[in-house]
C-alpha cells in the first residue's frame, strides 16, 4: 500500500499560489465579461434597421400568433393559418415564409411577454437579443479555448479579437442571420467536443439541441456540423463491432432529437412537409435567380456571377491583420501535421491522439470545407457575411499558432503577443472613433485601395443616420424622401421615434424632397441622379470613405 504524501511547507506554498492565481483569474474573467456586457448594453440602441429585418419580423409575428392561438385555443385553422397559406401561395413572399424562425419565435415571445407595441422598441429588443446570443457564445468560446490550450491569456486574447472585430461587433446587433449562425456554431462546437468525449445522455441531449437550433438558423450549412461529428464518432470505433453498434444507437437517437428540434422551430414544415422541404431546398439550389449586386474592385457585378476569389478577397481585406496572417500560419501547421498523419496511417482511429488533436482537426475541417466551397460557389452578395461563421475558426487557428510558438520560442511568442494586443487596441480606437458605423471596417492591408472599390453598407444600416440628419436639418412637419429601391428607407425609419416617423413621407424619386443613395446599384445598373432636379446635400464619411449620400431637390 502506498504511503500517504506528507504535507510540506513547499507543497502548501505551491497549492496556495495556484489557488490564489486561479481565484484571481476567475474574478478577472467575471469582471472582463461584465465589461463586455455593459458595452453591448450601452450600444444596442445605436444601430439602424436593415433591409430584411421588417419582413422577417412580420413573418415571425404571424407564425408566433398562429402557434399561440393553436396552444391556447386548439384552433388549427385560425386566421393566422389562413394568412400563412396565403403567403405560401404568394409568388414573391413564399420564400420568406419558408425560412426557419428560431430567432423570430424567441423575439416575438419576448415582445408578447413585455407587451411591446412601439416599432422602435421592438427592433431595439431584437438587436439586444441578437447581441446577447453573440455574447453568450463568447463565453462558450472562452471555455473552449481555455480547455484546449490551458492558457488564460490566449483565452482572453481570442475573446478580444472576437468582440473588437469592428464588423462583427456592429453586426452582432442587427444581423440576425449570419451572426446568429456564427454564435450558434460556436456553442454547437463546444457541445460537440463534450459529446465526442462522452456520449452520455446529458451530453447527447445538449449536443442534439444545439445542433437542431444551429440547423434551424441555416439548414444547409448547419447540416455539415452534425455530419462531421457523427463521422468522428464512427472513426474512433471502426474496429470494434460491439462498440460500433452502441455508437450507432447513440447517433440515431441524436438524429431523432435534432430532427424534432429543427421541426419545432420550423413551422413551415408542419404543413405538407415533404413538398415544403423540397421547395426550400430547390430555392436554395437556384439562388442565382435572385439578382443582387456587388461593387468589387470598382466594378459592379451580379451576385450569381462572382469570381472564384470573391469571398477570399473579402475575408483578406476585412478581418484584423494579425488574425489573417497568424491564422494562415496555424492552418498550414495543422495541415502539415494532418497530412503527415494520413500518409503514415495504419488505422482510421489513429488519425489523432487525445481530445486536443481531435479538436484541432474538427475545427480545421470545419474551416476547410467552406473555404473550398467558396472557390466554386458563384452566388455571393453583401461581402462575405454568409461565411462569418468561419471567423471564430480563424481565431482558433490564430491562437493555435501562438500556442505552438510559445512552446518553441518564448521570445518570439511575447513579440507576437504584443503585436496582437496592438492590433486589438488599434481596432478598438477605430471602433470608438467611428461608432456606430463599424460595419465599414477594412483592415490595414486594404487601406490604400478601398474607397469606392467595394460595398461599404451592404444592408442599409446607414439609412438611420441619414434620416436623422434630414429630420434635424429640415424642421417641416412633412418631408418626402426616397431611395433607389435596393434598401428600404421605410423599414429603416421604424427604429426612429414615433413623431419622427410621422414626419417622413415615402414617395417615388421624382416627387422626393431628398434622395438617399447607399451606393447599391440596382440590378447591375447604376441609377444616376438627375442633376437638374437634385444637388448633393450631405455625405456620410467614415474613415475618408463616403458610405452614403443625400441629394436635395433644387428650389
Amino acid at each position: 500500500m502506498r504511503a500517504p504524501e506528507v504535507p510540506t511547507y513547499k507543497n502548501y506554498v505551491k497549492w496556495y499560489n495556484y489557488t490564489k492565481m486561479k481565484n484571481f483569474v476567475k474574478i478577472y474573467s467575471i469582471a472582463f465579461f461584465i465589461l463586455l456586457f455593459l458595452i453591448g448594453l450601452l450600444s444596442y440602441q445605436d444601430y439602424g434597421v436593415t433591409g430584411d429585418e421588417p419582413i422577417h419580423r412580420w413573418i415571425g409575428s404571424i407564425y408566433y400568433n398562429y402557434i399561440k392561438d393553436l396552444i391556447l385555443n386548439f384552433n388549427l385553422n385560425n386566421e393566422h393559418f389562413i394568412e400563412i397559406n396565403r403567403l405560401i401561395n404568394d409568388e414573391y413572399l413564399n420564400i420568406w415564409v419558408a425560412y426557419p424562425i428560431f430567432f423570430e419565435l424567441l423575439t416575438e415571445f419576448l415582445i408578447d411577454i413585455f407587451n411591446i407595441e412601439s416599432a422602435k422598441v421592438v427592433f431595439e429588443l431584437r438587436h439586444l437579443v441578437n447581441f446577447l446570443i453573440f455574447y453568450i457564445s463568447l463565453i462558450f468560446f472562452y471555455k473552449l479555448i481555455q480547455e484546449q490550450f490551458r492558457n488564460y491569456f490566449l483565452s482572453f486574447l481570442g475573446i478580444l479579437f472576437m468582440f473588437f472585430f469592428p464588423r462583427i461587433f456592429a453586426e452582432s446587433f442587427y444581423n440576425h442571420k449570419d451572426i446568429l449562425f456564427m454564435s450558434l456554431s460556436i456553442i454547437n462546437i463546444f457541445f460537440t467536443l463534450k459529446f465526442l468525449n462522452s456520449q452520455n445522455n446529458k451530453n447527447l441531449i445538449l449536443y442534439s439541441i444545439s445542433a437542431g437550433i444551429l440547423i434551424n438558423a441555416r439548414p444547409i450549412m448547419g447540416f455539415i456540423f452534425p455530419l462531421l461529428t457523427f463521422c468522428f464518432i464512427l472513426f474512433e470505433v471502426v474496429d470494434d463491432n460491439k462498440i460500433l453498434f452502441h455508437k450507432i444507437k447513440k447517433i440515431l437517437l441524436s438524429i431523432i432529437l435534432i430532427f424534432l428540434v429543427v421541426l419545432l422551430f420550423w413551422p413551415y414544415l408542419w404543413f405538407d412537409t415533404i413538398n415544403h422541404l423540397s421547395y426550400y431546398l430547390g430555392y436554395v439550389k437556384n439562388l442565382e435567380l435572385v439578382l443582387a449586386t456587388n461593387t468589387y474592385f470598382g466594378e459592379t457585378i451580379l451576385s450569381h456571377n462572382t469570381p472564384w476569389h470573391f469571398s477570399l478577397v473579402w475575408i483578406a481585406i476585412t478581418i484584423p491583420t494579425c488574425v489573417l496572417i497568424f491564422s494562415i500560419c496555424g492552418f498550414l501547421t495543422i495541415l502539415f501535421r494532418f497530412s503527415k498523419r494520413i500518409l503514415s496511417l495504419e488505422k482510421l482511429n489513429k488519425l489523432w491522439f487525445g481530445k486536443n488533436e481531435r479538436c484541432d482537426y474538427i475545427i480545421f475541417l470545419l474551416l476547410s470545407f467552406p473555404l473550398i466551397v467558396s472557390l466554386f460557389y458563384k452566388n455571393n452578395f453583401s461581402g462575405w457575411r454568409h461565411y462569418y461563421y468561419i471567423y471564430p475558426l480563424l481565431v482558433y487557428h490564430f491562437l493555435y499558432f501562438l500556442n505552438e510558438i510559445k512552446i518553441k520560442n518564448s521570445t518570439i511568442y511575447k513579440s507576437l503577443l504584443l503585436l496582437s494586443i496592438l492590433n486589438v487596441l488599434i481596432n478598438l480606437q477605430w471602433m470608438v472613433k467611428f461608432h456606430p458605423h463599424q460595419y465599414t471596417y477594412f483592415n490595414f492591408i486594404s487601406k490604400h485601395f478601398i474607397k469606392k472599390n467595394f460595398n461599404l453598407d451592404n444592408k442599409g444600416e446607414s439609412l438611420k443616420h441619414s434620416l436623422k440628419y434630414i429630420l434635424e436639418k429640415d424642421k417641416r412637419d412633412s418631408i418626402k424622401v426616397s431611395d433607389f429601391g435596393e434598401t428600404s428607407i421605410k423599414g429603416a425609419s421604424l427604429i426612429l421615434k414615433k413623431d419622427s416617423q410621422n414626419r417622413l413621407k415615402f414617395v417615388n424619386l421624382d416627387d422626393a424632397d431628398y434622395i438617399i443613395d447607399v451606393f447599391r446599384p440596382k440590378a447591375g445598373k447604376k441609377i444616376l441622379i438627375d442633376q437638374d432636379k437634385f444637388s448633393k446635400y450631405y455625405d456620410l464619411v467614415i474613415d475618408k470613405k463616403v458610405v452614403n449620400s443625400i441629394y436635395k431637390k433644387n428650389k
